[in-house]
């Protein structure tokens, strides 16, 4: 009973963001996301290492690494088919995607790596996390997940990114020599 209603509330939510929020910015901008967004996280990865930050570099690495392999098992125990699947109507403006759609992988890796990024950067934070809420919003937009696929991926990713801190944290002589910066 409870599951039906949330699930009912997931696809009422998906139909509003895909159908509602339709205009010609967001179809052109959001589809790009899709390899973007791993574009962005690998620049910024390439940038802390150009910047001498390599421990930084080398966290951040290893998180979103943890994290596709904590995130890609999960999807297909769960096994849930994307919207356009199982709804009829949805607009959908990338290509198929073959895996399943429970969490995203997109919001899972972008609030991973912007946790553990804010973590030892506190002046991104607010920019970092405002690019991932884009993205997270730009997979439901495109019609690929579900919102509750996103909130999944957001909140995986966030827990793997403080466990990762603590990690690092508790592996100083890997990540950093002093306690402050990476």
């Amino acid at each position: 009973m409870i599951l039906e209603y949330l699930e009912s509330v997931d696809t009422a939510v998906f139909l509003d963001i895909n159908h509602n929020f339709a205009n010609p910015l967001f179809d052109a901008v959001f589809p790009s996301l899709r390899e973007l967004t791993y574009v962005f996280w690998f620049l910024l990865i390439v940038y802390f290492w150009m910047k001498n930050e390599k421990k930084m570099a080398l966290l951040l690495t290893v998180s979103i690494a943890a994290g596709a392999l904590f995130t890609y098992p999960l999807k297909y125990l769960i096994d849930r088919a994307r919207p356009y699947e199982t709804i009829d109507s949805a607009r959908l403006l990338t290509p198929h995607e073959y895996d399943p759609s429970f969490p995203s992988g997109h919001a899972e890796m972008s609030f991973l790596a912007s946790t553990v990024i804010s973590r030892f950067h506190p002046e991104y934070a607010k920019y970092l996390y405002a690019f991932s809420f884009i993205v997270a919003l730009s997979r439901v937009y495109v019609g690929v997940h579900f919102p509750g696929d996103v909130l999944g991926g957001i909140v995986v990713g966030v827990i793997i990114g403080k466990v990762m801190i603590m990690v690092a944290q508790r592996k100083k002589d890997i990540f950093w020599e002093d306690s402050k910066k990476l």
